[in-house]
C-alpha cells in the first residue's frame, strides 16, 4: 500500500501535537456520569450513540451537557415522545475498538444505532481501504443484531479546520484525508439496507468546545433520527425474545447489593411517594425472578409472592414503556388473577419497567386501586419519571 510522502510527514506531527499541546483536545476531562440520559415522556424511542469525537462530551461536566442528553431533548422535541439515549463513547475509539465496545450490548433493545466514528482514524490518516474495512465489518456486525426495523445512522467525520487550537497546516491534510474517507464511507453504506449517512454542517468541528456546539450537533442529527423513526412501531420486543438467563444474572448482581431481607427505608419511601402522587391504594416496587413476582416495597398491601403467570408487573417488563389494565375486572385475561378475584380485588394496574444498568428489565414500579381508573399521558409521564428515580436508588453504590 503506497502511502503519501504528505502523510509520511504529517503524522508524526499530529501525534505530537495531540500529546503536547495545552490546546490539544486530549487534554479536556470526559463526563465520568451515567451513559444512560433521558428527556422526560412517555412511550421512549430508545438510541444507542456510539463512538468519539463529539459523542463523548469532552469540554463540558456531565453528559446533560454533551450530545447524548442534547439528542435526547431535540429528538423529545420533535416526536413529543420520551427518548432514552444510551451512550458508549471513548476519546479514542476507532471503527475496530467500537466492533469490541459493542459486543455485549444487546442491540434489539434499540429503535436506533447512531455511529460516530473515523474521526481517530482521520487523525492517524488511516488508509481508505483499511478505514472501509473496518466500517463495513462494523456495520455488518451492527446490522446483523439489531432488528430489521432498527435504524442505523452514521455520521460523517467533521471538519478539523474548525477546530480551535489545532494547527492549520496539519488540519488541511487531515481535513483532505477526511473528504476522501467520507465519500468511502457513502459508497459503503449505499449498499447495505437499512443504513444511511447523517447529513451534518461540513464545518461542524469534530471536538465541539461546549453545550452550545453540543446542542447544535443533537438539532442535525434528531431531523434525521425522527424522521427513521416509525410512529407506530412495537414498543418493544416480548420478555419471550429476551436474553433470560442474563436477566436473571442482573437479578442476582442486584441481590448481592441489596439482599431481599434487608429493609430498605429509601425504597419504601418511593413506593409511598407513587402511591400518593396518584392516589391509589397500592404502590409497590417488584422484581421478577425466574419463576415468581416479589414485591421488594409495597404501601398498601403486605408484600407478597405471586406466580409469574398470575403478575401484572411480568406483562409490564415486555415492554419498553407502560403497561395499564384500567379495569381487570372486565378483562378475561386477567379477571382470574388472584389479586383480582380474590383480596385486594385489583380492579386498576399501571407498571413501569425497572432496568439493570445493562438495559436489562428485571421489575416494575406499580400502583394499583380497587376501583377503576383512567390513565393519561401525563400519568403515563410521571410514572416513568417515579421509576426511574427507583432504578437510580436500586444500582446507586452503598455507603
Amino acid at each position: 500500500m503506497i502511502v503519501s510522502p504528505r502523510h509520511l510527514i504529517a503524522r508524526p506531527l499530529i501525534g505530537w501535537w495531540l500529546s503536547t499541546s495545552a490546546a490539544s483536545w486530549r487534554r479536556h476531562d470526559m463526563p465520568a456520569d451515567s451513559p444512560h440520559v433521558n428527556a422526560r415522556g412517555a412511550d421512549p424511542d430508545r438510541v444507542l450513540l456510539a463512538g468519539d469525537g463529539a459523542a463523548t462530551g469532552r469540554a463540558v461536566l456531565t453528559r446533560d451537557l454533551g450530545l447524548p442528553a442534547s439528542l435526547a431533548r431535540a429528538l423529545t422535541g420533535r416526536t413529543g415522545r420520551a427518548t432514552d439515549v444510551d451512550a458508549v463513547v471513548t476519546g479514542d475509539m476507532t471503527a475496530d475498538s467500537c466492533l469490541s465496545a459493542l459486543a455485549d450490548v444487546d442491540l434489539e433493545r434499540f429503535d436506533v444505532v447512531v455511529l460516530m466514528v473515523g474521526a481517530n482514524e482521520a487523525l492517524a490518516l488511516t488508509p481508505v481501504p483499511a478505514w472501509e474495512e473496518a466500517l463495513g465489518t462494523l456495520l455488518d456486525d451492527v446490522a446483523g443484531r439489531s432488528p430489521a426495523a432498527t435504524r442505523i445512522l452514521v455520521l460523517p467525520i467533521a471538519s478539523f479546520g474548525a477546530v480551535p487550537g489545532f494547527p492549520r497546516s496539519l488540519a488541511r491534510v487531515v481535513d483532505r484525508h477526511v473528504r476522501t474517507m467520507n465519500e468511502a464511507t457513502s459508497a459503503l453504506v449505499a449498499r447495505l439496507p437499512g443504513v444511511e449517512v447523517v447529513p451534518v454542517d461540513a464545518s461542524a468541528a469534530s471536538e465541539p468546545e461546549g453545550s452550545s456546539a453540543y446542542r447544535r450537533w443533537a438539532e442535525a442529527i434528531a431531523v434525521r433520527v425522527s424522521a427513521s423513526l416509525d410512529p407506530a412501531r412495537a414498543a418493544a420486543r416480548s420478555t419471550e425474545e429476551d436474553d433470560e438467563r442474563r436477566r436473571q444474572e442482573a437479578l442476582l448482581a442486584l441481590a448481592d447489593r441489596r439482599p431481599v431481607t434487608e429493609e430498605d427505608a429509601g425504597l419504601d419511601a418511593l413506593a409511598e411517594r407513587a402511591r400518593q402522587a396518584f392516589g391509589t391504594s397500592i404502590a409497590a416496587v417488584t422484581l421478577v425472578e425466574s419463576d415468581v413476582q416479589v414485591m421488594r416495597a409495597a404501601r398498601g398491601i403486605d408484600p407478597v409472592v405471586l406466580p409469574r403467570d398470575e403478575a401484572f408487573c411480568d406483562l409490564t417488563i415486555r415492554r419498553a414503556s407502560h403497561f395499564v389494565v384500567e379495569d381487570a375486572s372486565l378483562d378475561s385475561r386477567y379477571a382470574d388473577y388472584s389479586i383480582v378475584a380474590g383480596d385486594p380485588g385489583v380492579r386498576f394496574y399501571a407498571g413501569y419497567p425497572i432496568e439493570s444498568p445493562d438495559g436489562h428489565r428485571v421489575g416494575a414500579l406499580c400502583i394499583m386501586d380497587t376501583e377503576p381508573r383512567r390513565f393519561t399521558p401525563h400519568d403515563a409521564a410521571l410514572l416513568r419519571s417515579m421509576a426511574e428515580g427507583v432504578q437510580a436508588h436500586l444500582w446507586r453504590d452503598r455507603d
